[in-house]
Order: structure tokens, then C-alpha cells, then sequence
């Protein structure tokens, strides 16, 4: 958006804050605000921001071990084009920011220019991914003082969607005036769990999108008087919220989807299995990104629809990566793949960029997947399970740290610097969470992403 465009909206709708909205690695939308008159001035030289910032944990602590220590500044650059006027929050807008050095390069720690060098690599290759995040968020009620699931219906419940529609209405109105199209709405299957999904974009609109999707949830819940969850596990007897990535790779017009050949075994093409491949390969490194917290581990149930097998499998939903199929005279442009061991805790832009490098993986070195199952994997008998080579998913998140600190390629990828920060700041959010007892997960994931 233009800048003449971005100071009518400011005068027109009388805003008073912008906000200069960026993700750090731990997933946690932080941010600046400033006053309108200083628009020109921000974006041309951005806002202060002490590079320690970028490797504190979900509880602001700072790890000794970090790398970056409270010396030496950053600069938060907000992206003009993603310029929106709050539906839900009268007289504030939003810009989704990069992290820049004082000299106004891509600094080494910044996850949205992480995953424009990706993209990069997609584009020199002649490919874009277009992406959506399916999110699940529980609803939350005050009674009595107390924060309580808004009912406790069954998935698809039109029951619940009675109940839910004075508070689900308000979010879709605000996500659309936003210019996110949502596509779906339903009850899920956890105590006042509901899932929005929305139109899926291209490269960096996808995860951008993400981020207006959790902020436009959190924030019109807030200013209706309600609040929502994105926890991945809130309650040890209800269903666990994830955040299922479904993606494609098309060709660099958009007209093509990569992944689609009428001839291949559930019409995916050779493109679409080495991508495929390469994810299952990383599979349990990718997921110190898409499962990023303690809580995340909680959600791997078996028999849960949460999926806790490495392997794929057609219109499979307990398997990591579910080929979905296309819709009836639509599939050529609707056949993609669904990655489901990931949760609303996780940075979007690391974890597609994770998605990214994992594929481009398997496509270099033409990997196999194997061959699909059929099945829920937690069916088969261990031997089945090991005849057909399917290891279980990391048992917490130290173990999927390890899997990362191993992951050659993921290191190679992201860099080295970056994953032995993302390391440290991890390891440190599990010894708080660990040091704090029972209930330290609860407060610290409820509210925080």
C-alpha cells in the first residue's frame, strides 16, 4: 500500500496507534506501536529493538547461553503492503514487520526473512507454495471468575454452532474486513474447540496471514468480552488444538499445481512424493518448529485424529502428512498435501520455511516415501509398525530438539547461528516450565499465543 493510501485510512478511520507487529522465534506476536504522524519517519528508518529480544523465551527470560545479550541494536521495518485498520480495536492498525540490522539488511535472526529466502529458492527453481494454516482455538467463557470451555457438544455439533454464533460471527466479520476469506466454520471435537479455515495464499502471504488470522481471533474475542485459546493441549480430557499446514507447489504463473498428475497413484505427481519425502525424512526435526512447546507433545494421542506415526497416507488424517484429495472437477487446482504434527504455538514463517527446506530435500536428492498407509497406524501391531518402518514422533520437545541439533540439512538451511540460538532458547523455556511445577504450562501457553 502506498503511502498517501496508508495516511488517508490513518485520517479517515482516526487512528491513533500503528503497531509494528513481528513474531520472534518463539512464536509470541510482539510489537511497537507509534503514533500516525511518524509514519514516514518509521518506515524509512524503522523502530529500535535490542537484539536480545529475539532469544528470550515465552516467559521474557533471557538465557545466559544466548548469543545475543542485551548489547547491540536491530531495527523492527514494518511492511507497508500489510497495512489493515483494526475492525475489532477502534483507532489502532497493524503492519507485520521484519527485523532488520541498522544498516538495513535481513538481520540473522529474523524468521519472516528466513522464509523469503526459501521462497527465493522455490522462485529460481520456477515454483511458489501457496499455503493455508487450519486452526483449531478453544472458546472461553468467564464464569464465576474463572475462564471455562463455552459448551461441551459434539464435533459438528450444529448445537454448538448455535451457541458459538454470537462469538464466532463477530471473528469472521473482522478476519473478512480484513481481506482473509474464510472458507469453512465448524465445531471441533474438544470442549469449546471451533476451527475457522481460510483460503490459502502465496509464499509470504501465507504466513502473514497467519499471524492476522491469530491476532483478529485473540483480539475480537477480547473486545467481545470473551477470550480464546490457541493451547495446543488445555485440558488433559478434551481434544488438543492443532494447526494443520496444508500446502502445494505450483509453478512461478500460478497456474499450474506441481503437485497434481491424473496419472499418479491418487493423482499426485513425482513433484508432489519427493516434497513429500523430504518432509517425512526431517519429519522429527521439522517438528522442534511446528510443535514448539512442551505442551505441544500432550496432543500426540493416539487415536486422537492428532496423528503419531511417521508416514502418509491418502485422506488419512493420523498420519503426518495427509495427501487430500481434489474436489470433484476441481482437482487440478485443489489436490495438496496437509501436514498434521503442528499446533497455533509455532512461528509460522519458521515453520514454513522448515516445510520448504525439508521438501526441497526430498525433491533434490528424488526421495521415496514409501508406501502410503491405509489405516490408523496405531491399528497395526508394533510389528506391523516396524515391518513397515513407521518410528513414532519425538516424545517431547527436547527430544525433537536433538532431532534438530542432528538434522544436517535443517542446520545447513537455517543456519547454523540460528539453530543454536532457537536451541538455547528452547531448552531454557523447558527448564522454566520444568523448574515451576504443574501448573507452569497452563499459564504459560493459555493466553500467551
Amino acid at each position: 500500500m502506498q503511502h498517501e493510501s496508508i495516511n488517508k485510512l490513518l485520517m479517515e478511520q482516526s487512528v491513533e496507534l500503528v503497531r509494528a507487529i513481528y513474531v520472534g522465534p518463539d512464536g509470541i506476536a510482539r510489537g511497537k506501536a507509534f503514533r500516525p504522524d511518524s509514519l514516514d519517519e518509521i518506515l524509512e528508518s524503522g523502530i529500535g529493538l535490542t537484539q536480545a529480544q529475539a532469544s528470550v523465551t515465552v516467559f521474557d527470560h533471557l538465557p545466559a547461553e544466548s548469543q545475543f545479550q542485551p548489547v547491540g541494536e536491530v531495527r523492527i521495518r514494518p511492511d507497508a503492503s500489510t497495512f489493515q485498520v483494526l475492525p475489532y480495536l477502534p483507532g489502532h492498525a497493524r503492519m507485520l514487520s521484519d527485523i532488520e540490522t541498522i544498516e538495513g539488511q535481513a538481520w540473522e535472526l529474523c524468521p519472516r526473512s528466513l522464509l523469503k529466502t526459501f521462497l527465493n529458492q522455490l522462485s529460481e527453481q520456477g515454483m511458489v507454495i501457496r499455503a493455508a494454516f487450519e486452526n483449531e482455538f478453544t472458546i472461553l467463557k468467564n464464569v464465576n471468575e474463572t475462564w471455562q470451555p463455552l459448551e461441551k457438544l459434539n464435533c459438528f455439533s450444529s448445537a454448538a454452532m448455535d451457541i458459538a454464533s454470537p462469538y464466532v460471527l463477530p471473528i469472521i466479520s473482522a478476519l473478512e474486513k480484513q481481506g482473509v476469506l474464510v472458507e469453512k466454520y465448524y465445531p471441533e471435537a474438544g470442549h469449546g474447540q471451533h476451527e475457522i479455515p481460510v483460503r490459502h495464499q502465496a509464499g509470504l502471504q501465507a504466513a502473514d496471514q497467519q499471524v492476522v488470522f491469530k491476532e483478529t481471533v485473540r483480539g475480537t474475542a477480547l473486545a467481545n468480552n470473551f477470550r480464546v485459546s490457541f493451547m495446543p493441549k488445555a485440558a488433559p480430557d478434551s481434544a488438543g488444538n492443532g494447526c494443520h499446514i496444508h500446502f502445494s507447489l505450483w509453478d512461478s504463473s500460478c497456474e499450474k499445481n506441481l503437485f497434481f498428475d491424473p496419472a499418479g497413484d491418487y493423482a499426485l505427481s513425482e513433484t508432489a512424493r519427493y516434497f513429500m519425502a523430504g518432509i517425512l525424512k526431517h519429519a522429527p526435526a521439522l517438528m522442534a518448529f511446528t510443535a514448539p512447546t512442551t505442551n505441544s507433545y500432550k496432543r500426540f494421542v493416539e487415536r486422537c485424529w492428532s496423528s503419531c506415526y511417521v508416514c502418509w497416507g491418502p485422506d488419512n488424517r493420523e498420519a503426518t502428512v495427509r495427501a487430500a484429495s481434489g474436489f470433484k472437477g476441481q482437482e487440478a487446482a485443489t489436490v495438496n498435501l496437509e501436514f498434521k504434527p503442528s499446533d497455533p504455538t509455532c512461528n509460522p514463517y519458521l515453520a514454513l520455511a522448515g516445510i520448504i527446506c525439508a521438501g526441497l530435500d526430498g525433491i533434490e536428492n528424488k526421495a521415496d516415501p514409501g508406501e502410503p498407509v491405509l489405516t490408523d497406524p496405531a491399528l497395526l501391531s508394533p510389528q506391523e509398525r516396524q515391518s513397515l518402518g513407521l518410528a513414532g514422533y519425538p516424545t517431547d520437545l527436547g527430544a525433537a530438539l536433538r532431532a534438530l541439533e542432528q538434522d544436517e540439512v535443517l542446520r545447513t538451511g537455517f543456519g547454523e547461528s540460528r539453530i543454536a540460538d532457537y536451541i538455547t532458547m528452547k531448552r531454557a523455556e523447558i527448564e522454566m516450565i520444568d523448574s515451576l511445577g504443574k501448573d507452569a504450562e497452563q499459564s504459560a501457553y493459555l493466553f500467551r499465543f
